[in-house]
């Protein structure tokens, strides 16, 4: 059974790449995580955050970075 904090807040935000492709990935992601330099995983790779844009747009926008792959199979 998966134990989750009644107190977090999540937001749907559309993740991007910084090599300019148009498609990004929608996802839910915790609030307090979602920090410029801050890091995740999501299916067993490793990003960075690099810029966030919330003006302006209907879901927030997240450029990532690639930091490491964790898993290779």
């Amino acid at each position: 059974m998966e134990m989750t904090d009644e107190n977090t807040s999540t937001v749907i935000v559309n993740i991007h790449g910084l090599l300019g492709e148009q498609d990004g990935v929608q996802i839910e992601f915790e609030e307090e995580l979602l920090v410029e330099e801050g890091e995740f995983v999501l299916d067993e790779v490793r990003y960075q955050i690099v810029r966030i844009i919330n003006e302006d747009v209907e879901h927030p926008l997240v450029y990532v970075v690639v930091l490491d792959i964790l898993s290779q199979t």
